[in-house]
């Protein structure tokens, strides 16, 4: 059977889980978590519980209830059985058959997972499968792998290259020795499968194919994938955008390709004005040449794109860019060091508080470049890089016209370490708030600019500069004219309506209803 099922990203943006079946071959295309659907139960400070997660998120079916593609261990910890009478059996019952078992046995379950690119709404629920073949880039995978050293993420929601098994095990000491409690294994690398542009790789029993084709987006290292069996072809676009520093190579690749499906995203496809990083760029240059005092910017450490507009807007208006430490972290791992490129780290105040080397043994990101697993795995490797050559909080003070800082709204609190700051300037170069908690946050951003006089002439107002990682609607319409899909279904939109076919039908998913074809 040759069919597409969408359990996220249906009239909804974000949170793709799609299921293609070609042939006797399955490929799962992303799986992403919903922050909207999320944030209609959790909140700060009511959140899944940790070992028990993935029956929280089956039980508000923010998970699809699938057999074969779970791991088992966080269905249930291997050793359970063993326990007697244990009162917590019952809460830990899951009608589902693990991704492992059905391996076993020989029953349906995912060839692979192919990972369009390291944004959580299209890999945060990676952690909750079995040891499925993931297909991504490498750029993916290391993003993906500096997420989960520096990303504040907890329990299975840090394990997505890597996993940890959870069994039952007891306490050989302390108040209760001899009780029951769950114990984390070694970790396991994730089986993965790396492609770079126009490379290919084989799926499941059958002949089918994954060719991987290089996109722009706002993360580098974003995919479209062509998925072809011997008589059908399947294009899925991921997350994409024409107007940034990176080739988007789908049109040039599959122009008059015809295939049977395609599955295009739509986030902006009632916007018919295409963004320019380039005009972000000319912008940034103004604001930063006319600030009295410091400039500082807001845009997410893994977009690198924007850190290359940024770099370049600060060095023409003769100002040295300092980056936030995870994005120096990011692009150490990508073999690429700021210090190398003109730029340089913010060294945050961590700790005690005094600029030691001993503030850092907690986020050894903020200290230098090397790997987190080096620190952990080489005695007496350590690396204060940032610490020698980076930018203190006392070198913005005494001269903060000379800097462009990389600051987002959750590193406010370093303002209080550089007031005064009275003259300067804040640049929101990411997307403005677009529902309740943002616009919360929204508001306390802007007591802080009102409370250091940041922004003054803009009623502390943070200034808007921005261009989004999503292609517009009329460059969406040229795609999809260039490649002619006989089926075209729209996903990762809230309008699916405003997509248009001339050559072939538009076909809008339902979720959880599977289209054949």
């Amino acid at each position: 059977m040759n069919s597409v099922t969408c359990y996220g990203g249906v009239g909804e943006i974000g949170g793709n889980k799609i299921l293609l079946e070609l042939d006797d071959s399955s490929i799962f295309l992303d799986f992403g978590l919903n922050f909207g659907k999320e944030k209609r139960f959790f909140e700060e400070y009511l959140q899944p519980r940790t070992e028990s997660k993935l029956h929280d998120l089956l039980s508000l079916d923010l998970l699809p209830g699938l057999d074969g593609i779970y791991r088992g261990d966080a269905m249930c910890p291997e050793g359970f059985e063993r326990l007697e009478d244990n009162p917590s059996e019952p809460l830990w019952e899951c009608e589902l058959q693990s991704y492992e078992n059905a391996v076993s046995n020989g029953d349906w379950h995912p060839d692979a997972v192919f990972i369009s690119h390291a944004h959580m709404d299209h890999c945060g629920y990676v952690p909750f499968l079995g040891d499925v073949s993931l297909i991504c880039s490498p750029a993916t995978r290391t993003l993906m792998e500096s997420i989960t050293e520096i990303g504040n993420l907890f329990g299975f929601d840090g394990e997505l290259v890597k996993m940890r098994g959870r069994c039952v095990d007891t306490y050989s000491r302390g108040y209760f020795p001899g009780a029951a409690k769950i114990k984390k294994e070694d970790e396991a690398s994730r089986m993965m499968i790396e492609l770079e542009h126009g490379d290919r790789t084989s799926v499941g029993p059958d002949r089918v194919t994954l060719e991987a084709i290089e996109v722009g987006h706002s993360v580098p290292g974003a995919l479209a994938g062509l998925v072809e069996s011997e008589e059908k072809q399947v294009v899925y676009t991921g997350d994409l955008r024409f107007h940034g520093r990176t080739r988007t190579g789908i049109v040039s690749e599959l122009g008059g390709l015809r295939p049977d499906v395609m599955l295009c995203e739509g986030t902006r496809i009632d916007e018919d004005q295409p963004d320019d990083e380039e005009q972000v760029e000319k912008e940034l240059v103004e604001v930063f040449s006319d600030a009295r005092g410091l400039a500082m910017v807001g845009f997410a450490w893994k977009d690198l794109e924007r850190y290359e507009t940024v770099k370049d807007a600060a060095e023409k208006a003769g100002r040295t860019p300092v980056f936030d430490p995870r994005l120096a972290y990011l692009k150490a791992r990508l073999d690429r060091s700021l210090y190398e490129e003109g730029a340089t780290a913010f060294v945050e105040r961590s700790g005690s508080m005094l600029y030691s080397p001993g503030d850092y043994t907690r986020s050894k990101h903020k200290a230098g470049e090397i790997p987190v697993s080096e620190w952990d795995s080489r005695a007496g490797i350590k690396d204060t890089t940032h610490l020698e050559k980076g930018v203190t909080a006392k070198d913005i003070r005494e001269s903060p016209e000379e800097y462009v800082l990389h600051l987002d709204y959750y590193r406010f609190k370093n303002l209080i370490d550089l007031d005064p700051l009275k003259g300067s300037i804040y640049v929101r170069a990411q997307s403005e708030p677009f529902n309740i908690e943002m616009e919360l946050s929204e508001k306390r951003l802007k007591n802080w600019l009102r409370h250091f006089e940041i922004n003054e002439e803009e009623n502390y107002e943070p200034i808007q500069i921005h261009a989004s990682g999503h292609a517009c609607g009329r460059e969406i319409q040229e795609m999809v004219d260039a490649i002619k899909p006989k089926k075209l279904i729209p996903i990762h939109t809230q309008n699916p309506d405003a997509f248009e076919n001339e050559h072939g039908e538009v076909i809008k998913p339902k979720m959880g209803k599977t289209i054949e074809f």
